[in-house]
């Protein structure tokens, strides 16, 4: 699936003519989102929190201002909280690589609308793993070290530098795997059925181009 992704990223960048307009500059923003863990109890899903976080990184853009079309691409360092069952808290970290493709539609000479969507890539950094207990159940949880998903996002663009959006990032890979510890010491494991840990996510981005 990565292979692919990345033979789609040079195909979009194959079609960039030489008339095309390059920019550059910072993305910040906000994260918002919810977990998903399937296959856990009723009570365990309920008690998993709603996390917030933020973005920061170096971002790009490449536009054919006669048709409105570019691709955007940046690389950020993004962190959200996660909370598990028994309150044991984790940061997500990551450095995320999304490539969009853009449709932006002028409103005159200092303001323009933009669609945008496209695949990303997260390879995560920090702790990736830890323990906790869920009832009476003592359980290892641990972050894959990569993962994919895709965005689909809006916003506007104003006198040429800044741009406001928000953005829907929906994972399409798992991002985690909880499951019963190997050596449980706080409770007895039942089964050892390995859930999968998804979390889709809401953000909030301000962009400054140069």
């Amino acid at each position: 699936m990565k292979k692919a992704l990345v033979i789609c990223s040079l195909a979009l960048l194959s079609f960039i003519p030489a008339s095309a307009q390059f920019s550059w500059g910072i993305r910040g923003g906000v994260n918002y989102g919810s977990n998903d863990i399937t296959k856990l109890t009723e009570e365990s899903v309920s008690s998993i929190d709603n996390y917030t976080g933020y973005f920061i990184g170096p971002m790009a853009e490449v536009q054919i201002p006669i048709i409105g079309i570019g691709i955007d691409v940046a690389a950020l360092y993004s962190q959200k909280g996660i909370e598990l069952p028994d309150t044991t808290k984790m940061k997500n970290q990551s450095i995320s690589i999304p490539l969009l493709l853009k449709y932006s539609l002028g409103l005159g000479n200092f303001a323009a609308v933009y669609f945008a969507a496209g695949p990303q890539l997260d390879f995560r950094i920090g702790d990736l793993k830890t323990t906790y207990k869920d009832g009476n159940e003592v359980k290892d949880f641990a972050f894959e070290k990569s993962s994919w998903s895709i965005n689909i996002g809006a916003g506007v663009k104003l006198i040429n530098h800044i741009q406001a959006g928000i953005n829907y990032n929906i994972p399409v890979s798992k991002e985690g795997v909880t499951k019963m510890a190997d050596n449980p010491t706080l409770g007895t494991a039942i089964d050892n059925k390995p859930a999968d840990f998804k979390a889709s996510t809401l953000q909030f981005l301000l962009t400054w181009t140069f």
